[in-house]
């Protein structure tokens, strides 16, 4: 007897690495873009002054904040001045050229702010920037 439809082989499952390897290699580009957007995000607005000669700054720093009444943020954590000190010699331990930015709020104390300076420069850091708006 003939029979109307032919004898399919079945064919063994198999699994499409080359599709396979381009998600996880779009999924490994996609974390690699967004963990670079998520270094110390943490601030706190701050009106800095402006200047008319400011330049941009390129490099990783450590940023210190003092806001308008004089507190000191460091990470968008508030610290004492003591602990400011700490934070800075393990910043320049590796390097003494290592860059710490301080943000001042443009009506913070005059005096507060060369306390700051004065102590970081206590503690090794070299160069050090204020930051501006263009």
């Amino acid at each position: 007897m003939k029979k109307l439809l032919p004898e399919k082989k079945k064919s063994r499952p198999q699994i499409m690495v080359t599709n396979l390897i381009d998600i996880i290699l779009l999924l490994v580009f996609f974390f690699m873009i967004t963990s670079s957007f998520a270094r110390n995000n943490e601030k706190l607005p701050i009106n800095v002054p402006k200047a008319s000669t400011a330049q941009s700054m390129e490099n990783e720093n450590l940023t210190v904040q003092i806001s308008k009444n004089g507190r000191i943020f460091v990470s968008g954590k508030e610290i004492s001045e003591t602990a400011l000190v700490e934070n800075v010699k393990t910043w320049v331990t590796r390097s003494p050229d290592r860059p710490v930015m301080v943000e001042a709020d443009s009506e913070a104390n005059y005096g507060k702010i060369v306390s700051v300076l004065d102590s970081m420069r206590k503690a090794g850091a070299a160069n050090i920037g204020l930051a501006t708006k263009p």
